[in-house]
């Protein structure tokens, strides 16, 4: 029975159980080694739970280390919380998630020292971040569908889908990132209905705080959220002091994002000599170590060769944008365990399609202004996201991996959800009768569910072995 716009029924409440289940077998299955930059990540988390202190990044402490095999810079690397052999700290960027990891993996110390009980809670933070992703979904798919199955398609939709779910299984910043989208967009809709309350400004603003302190990935996100919250209002004809109402909010805003976020990048600025984002001072870490011969990884920027962004686009017969394709779906491991051919069509087959009865719907179904704005709010984010990684791997660090783009699959997952729900409408109001029931979206989130059930089984669990 449903109660209210955010209250949940049985299968939803069986959904989010779900994703929970199967994230936390994840986390407490899948060695350390199978995940990227898991090890780079834990040196923050490690030190946060040892020392009770927030590194700078500049940390330094003789320590043996054994770097690929490479036994001849055993000892010799001043490595601290840096990388190891690849000569800076993720102490330099925004590092919430670690902040999470530590207490998850202190408090877990008071009770065992098994290492895969230590190992599974300083991953918790992914575990539960999925799992909060899949709630704000629902709660986001009840304000902008008629039908809960199309909340829930939206849901098993971004959870299910086999990358999303291998980040929810261990330490890194991506999965969180995506979280703190869902609840902006989710905050954002509550507002533009309620006409912007205080209650849905504050909620936005803790939103907005956390995605700051997640990934520099989704600052398009946050900067297109704050465009369109203006632009909600002003187009508003319902709202009359429509200045007033801006600058407040605003102001509201603002001082969230000062108080909540603003410590990390005001701190940046003190012990990094004005380097606000980090950047420079993990540059110059770089260059320090590759000064002293113990540069493991030295990356080549492709911009350094004078070729153009089109160029590098078509490098490989397309090599980029086809392995950020299939990383998207899901690529596991470090980039090793890739799934059949024949899978990757399926999963393309089936987003092609909802994206395509989507666009069939937008012709013969004319949206309200919160659909309007929603999408061109959205759509212009994963842009904004595919080009800066575009460029990140153009002008500094070549990653074809699909989850610096990972936040598109709320995108994907609102269109298609999209199209079944009004797509089902349609189709019972040409329908006699009253009692005329179309399973679409449900039937739907299973066939999603089991493809992702046949992906783990089939190509994830080789993780394991």
């Amino acid at each position: 029975m449903i109660m209210n716009k955010d209250g949940f029924s049985l299968p939803e409440y069986v959904l989010v159980f779900l994703v929970f289940i199967i994230a936390l077998t994840g986390a407490a299955s899948i060695p350390m080694e199978q995940c990227p930059d898991e090890k780079a990540r834990s040196l923050v988390s490690d030190w946060i739970e040892k020392t009770g202190t927030l590194p700078s990044g500049n940390e330094w402490q003789t320590m043996n280390m054994n770097w690929e095999d490479n036994t001849a810079l055993s000892g010799k690397i001043k490595a601290g919380i840096e990388i190891h052999g690849w000569g800076f700290s993720y102490a330099l960027r925004p590092y919430l998630t670690a902040i999470l990891s530590a207490v998850f993996l202190s408090t877990a110390k008071q009770f065992t020292t098994s290492p895969r009980v230590l190992l599974t809670a300083s991953r918790m933070g992914s575990v539960l971040s999925l799992m909060f992703c899949c709630i704000y979904c629902l709660r986001l798919g009840h304000r902008l569908f008629e039908r809960r199955s199309s909340a829930a398609f939206l849901a098993a939709f971004v959870c299910f889908l086999p990358q999303v779910m291998f980040l929810g299984m261990y330490q890194n910043n991506d999965v969180f990132s995506l979280l703190t989208v869902c609840m902006m967009l989710y905050y954002w809709v509550e507002g533009y209905e309620r006409k912007w309350p205080m209650r849905s400004c504050i909620a936005l603003g803790v939103s907005c705080s956390l995605g700051l302190l997640s990934y520099y990935t989704i600052y398009g996100w946050i900067l297109m959220i704050m465009a369109f919250c203006v632009l909600a209002v002003l187009s508003d004809t319902e709202i009359s002091d429509k200045r007033s109402l801006i600058l407040k909010r605003t102001a509201l805003i603002a001082l969230i994002c000062f108080f909540l976020a603003g410590w990390f990048f005001i701190r940046n600025v003190i012990i990094h000599d004005g380097d606000i984002w980090g950047l420079r001072s993990e540059e110059a870490s770089r260059n320090r170590m590759r000064e002293q011969g113990y540069l493991l990884y030295d990356y080549v920027r492709y911009r350094d060769t004078g070729r153009s962004i089109m160029d590098f686009l078509r490098l490989r017969d397309g090599e980029f944008l086809r392995m950020t394709g299939q990383s998207f779906i899901g690529v596991f491991g470090y980039m090793v365990f890739y799934l059949s051919g024949e899978t990757y069509g399926v999963y393309g087959t089936v987003i092609g399609f909802g994206v395509l009865i989507y666009v069939m719907v937008l012709l013969h179904d004319r949206p309200n202004r919160l659909h309007k704005l929603l999408i061109l709010m959205m759509l212009i984010s994963g842009v904004i996201v595919f080009a800066l990684h575009i460029w990140s791997s153009y002008a500094r660090d070549y990653q074809p991996q699909g989850r610096y783009v990972i936040t598109i699959a709320l995108i994907l997952g609102y269109m298609i959800s999209y199209g079944l729900d009004r797509t089902t409408i349609m189709i019972q109001k040409g329908e006699p009768g009253q009692d005329t029931k179309l399973y679409l979206a449900s039937i739907l989130t299973v066939g999603w569910t089991v493809l992702f059930a046949w992906s783990a089984c089939s190509t994830m669990s080789k993780m394991l072995l």
